[in-house]
């Protein structure tokens, strides 16, 4: 029979490209900017369990801590990136009280400094260089070809959607001609734009200095959990 570690794995790796996939799609079809920004939400997650699945799976080698490493850093990077874009998108409804694509456009002429904080996010969460996103998900593009190769092309086909996504937002919302009614339209407070600020600031020195976040946080933790795992997989195969 399989080990334990394979099957347990395979079953993380596939309900995380289910994640992916659905969460794209859902993602591809939204006019509701919230709505569309949790669902790429789900699609990075998917991500996620996709690192922590490889990991196990391929308990023992070298690409299990390079996955789990890409996983542990996508945790953390998520919760900037798409912290960002939801505080994007509550900037956006604070000033303009809309939030669907089809009643926002033209903001880019009145909000700058938003529009900046937001091609920031989408980029990230793209995985683009050389923001944050980019060294986490190179991370598990590495550790899960060696896994299957067509499990990376699946993943990094997710990441180009996303990107495509996100394009169309940042077109719709932010370049598209003036309406009448948000001509008025004024920048976010300041408050608002300093908790954008930090976070973008964050997203952009994890991405240029990955190696000072990777060294005091990541491995130290990516090396305990494979640790603890490698002794539950000795102990269950032991049964």
């Amino acid at each position: 029979s399989l080990p334990a570690h394979l099957i347990i794995g395979w079953i993380l790796i596939a309900l995380a490209i289910v994640s992916i996939l659905i969460g794209v799609i859902m993602a591809l079809i939204q006019t509701d900017l919230l709505r569309l920004i949790a669902y790429a939400a789900v699609a990075e997650i998917g991500y996620m369990f996709l690192a922590i699945g490889t990991s196990i799976a391929a308990l023992g080698t070298t690409y299990a801590t390079v996955a789990l490493q890409g996983g542990v850093l996508h945790i953390l990077n998520d919760a900037i990136d798409i912290g960002l874009l939801f505080l994007v998108a509550g900037a956006i409804y604070f000033v303009a009280k809309k939030r669907s694509l089809d009643d926002i456009s033209g903001l880019a002429r009145n909000m700058k400094y938003t529009t900046v904080f937001f091609i920031i996010g989408l980029l990230a969460v793209a995985g683009m260089p050389p923001l944050n996103g980019f060294t986490s998900k190179f991370l598990i593009y590495e550790s899960v070809y060696q896994v299957n190769p067509i499990l990376s092309i699946i993943a990094l086909l997710g990441s180009i959607l996303l990107l495509a996504v996100f394009i169309k937002v940042f077109y719709a919302a932010f370049l598209g001609p003036e309406l009448p009614e948000l001509k008025d339209v004024k920048e976010a407070p300041r408050s608002m734009l300093l908790a954008m600020g930090f976070l973008a600031a964050l997203a952009v020195c994890i991405g240029l200095f990955p190696n000072i976040f990777l060294d005091a946080l990541v491995k130290p933790a990516a090396t305990a959990l494979l640790d603890h795992a490698q002794y539950i997989n000795m102990v269950v195969g032991g049964l």
